[in-house]
């Protein structure tokens, strides 16, 4: 056993937050480019995947402004007010918005449909560009990010982190994955590397950020361990990556992230306590835990390479990561088969 250390993430007493950073050349004189992506335009991005509701302004691929509450099952209450909130924040219309991302789950069945809904609705209305990403990976990413600021960005350059984020799905399960990351750059930089790495974006895999498995929900008893035998997998194959039968399959570890200095957990973390501890003690590397609270901030980071690329959404038929089918769907199902 080599231990477990927590961290504190985002998650405070005060959990609602609005940040504002001053940029020049707000929305004043500004034409928006209806016919494709303006990557110097707003970006909208949101998140209601878990008990977070978060929502996020970027502009010239930075954050300037974002917002998240907790707000358990009311996302579709409080949305609207948040993103009118976000909006008056920097002095915007929504005719001022030139793309928006969603997440895109996995997460809470009714909460993923409210921010992928609403942003299809926003593109169609503006004929604006949309894009969806996994709401694991922003959580992942997020993650990264709070675990940088508590170390006050220092650590080794080169030091490798395998990140697992954790939605409670309840019953001992979780959706989840595993993400590396490379670097202590910010996350910017860091999918920046990614991009002009040219990796195909199908696997998430780039110079610095990589999927390692795919997102999912899994028994995380059974999960920890596979994610052990997936970094004993890539320790014996060197520097050359490393192969795994984890329960998605064969897993391939790029060699550049086959020997983490440390496994974080991150997200809802307090549900799977007891869970994690049995990793860490069974694990040769040091294992952390990160509470944390997902924000739009990195959801939109993560759409900005994919509305660069042009990969966007339908807007009429695109349908969020559900994952596993409602409790309805099965027993109809059965009854179909019955």
């Amino acid at each position: 056993m080599v231990g477990m250390s927590s961290g504190n993430g985002n998650s405070t007493q005060e959990r609602e937050k609005v940040k504002v950073s001053p940029l020049a050349g707000d929305s004043e004189g500004r034409e928006s480019s209806r016919s494709g992506f303006d990557g110097n335009g707003y970006v909208l991005a949101l998140d209601t995947s878990t008990a977070s509701l978060a929502v996020a302004l970027l502009q010239g691929g930075r954050v300037v402004a974002e917002k998240h509450t907790i707000v358990e099952r009311n996302h579709s209450i409080h949305l609207m007010p948040h993103l009118q909130e976000l909006l008056a924040s920097r002095g915007i219309r929504p005719n001022d918005l030139t793309a928006v991302v969603a997440g895109q789950g996995p997460g809470s069945y009714t909460g993923v449909r409210i921010a992928v809904t609403v942003a299809k609705t926003f593109a169609w209305s503006l004929g604006i560009p949309a894009a969806a990403v996994s709401s694991l990976e922003a959580l992942a990413l997020g993650g990264r990010t709070a675990l940088l600021a508590d170390e006050g960005g220092g650590g080794t350059d080169g030091a490798v982190r395998w990140f697992v984020p954790l939605m409670n799905a309840r019953r001992g399960q979780a959706f989840t994955a595993v993400y590396a990351s490379a670097g202590n750059e910010p996350a910017d930089e860091l999918l920046g590397a990614e991009d002009i790495s040219g990796a195909s974006s199908s696997d998430n895999t780039g110079s610095r950020w990589a999927r390692l498995q795919p997102d999912g929900i899994r028994l995380v008893a059974d999960f920890t361990r596979h994610i052990g035998d997936d970094m004993a997998g890539a320790e014996a194959a060197g520097t050359t990556g490393g192969q795994s039968a984890g329960d998605g399959g064969t897993v391939v570890v790029p060699s550049g992230f086959a020997k983490p200095q440390e496994i974080v957990f991150v997200g809802e973390t307090s549900f799977f306590e007891e869970t994690i501890g049995q990793a860490a003690a069974e694990l040769s590397i040091p294992v952390r835990v990160l509470p944390y609270d997902l924000t739009a901030a990195e959801v939109g980071l993560l759409g900005l390479p994919r509305l660069k690329r042009g990969e966007t959404i339908d807007k009429y038929t695109f349908v969020p990561n559900y994952t596993q089918l409602t409790e309805a769907e099965v027993n109809l199902m059965a009854k179909a088969k019955s």
